[in-house]
C-alpha cells in the first residue's frame, strides 16, 4: 500500500538529473564561447582591414591631387616603380613630387588606433590593358598597398587598391 504525505504527492528533479543538465549547459556554453571567441576575432579582423581600405583609397586621392606629369615623369623614365616613405622621412626624389613635402610621410605612413602603417603606391602598367590608347595619355595606373609596419605578410594584414591618377585636363 502506498504512504501519502499531507502534501500531496512529491515530485521534483533527482540530483542525478539536475548534475546532467549542469553538464549538458557547460558544454553548450564551451561551444558557444569558442563561437563568440572566433566571431570577435573576425570581426576585429574585419575592422583592420576597412581601416586599410580607407587609409589606401585616401593615399589614392592624395596622390590624385598632385602634379599629374611630374608623377608620370617619375614612374614612366625613371628607374622607380614604387612611392614608399619611412615614418621619418622620405626621399628628395619623392618630395620632388608632392606640393607639401611636410605631408607627404604623414599619409604615407598614418598612424590609427595606435598602429602605424606603411603605404606603397606602384605603378601597375597592366591596368591600362584595354583601355583606349588615347586614355593612357591621361591616366597613371597605380596599386596602393597598405599594411601595418609591424605586420606580416598575411594576407588578411594587407589590404590593396588598383586605381588612376587621372590627368588635371579631364577631371
Amino acid at each position: 500500500m502506498k504512504e501519502q504525505r499531507l502534501g500531496g504527492s512529491e515530485s521534483g528533479f533527482t540530483l542525478v538529473e539536475v548534475i546532467a543538465a549542469f553538464a549538458i549547459l557547460a558544454i553548450v556554453s564551451l561551444a558557444m564561447t569558442a563561437f563568440f571567441t572566433n566571431a570577435m576575432s573576425y570581426s576585429k579582423g574585419n575592422q583592420d582591414k576597412t581601416v586599410m581600405i580607407n587609409l589606401a583609397r585616401n593615399a589614392l586621392f592624395y596622390m590624385e591631387k598632385q602634379d599629374f606629369n611630374a608623377i608620370r615623369k617619375y614612374f614612366e623614365d625613371g628607374e622607380q616603380s614604387e612611392i614608399v616613405c619611412s615614418p621619418a622621412s622620405c626621399s628628395e626624389e619623392v618630395k620632388s613630387l608632392v606640393d607639401n613635402p611636410n605631408q607627404l610621410a604623414d599619409t604615407l605612413t598614418p598612424t590609427v588606433n595606435g598602429v602605424t602603417y606603411s603605404i606603397k603606391i606602384a605603378y601597375k602598367e597592366n591596368l591600362l590593358d584595354g583601355l583606349d590608347s588615347q586614355m593612357e595619355n591621361y591616366l597613371i595606373p597605380i596599386l596602393v598597398t597598405v599594411q601595418p609596419s609591424e605586420g606580416s605578410d598575411n594576407a588578411r594584414e594587407k589590404a590593396e587598391v588598383e586605381g588612376y591618377i587621372t590627368n588635371e585636363k579631364i577631371r
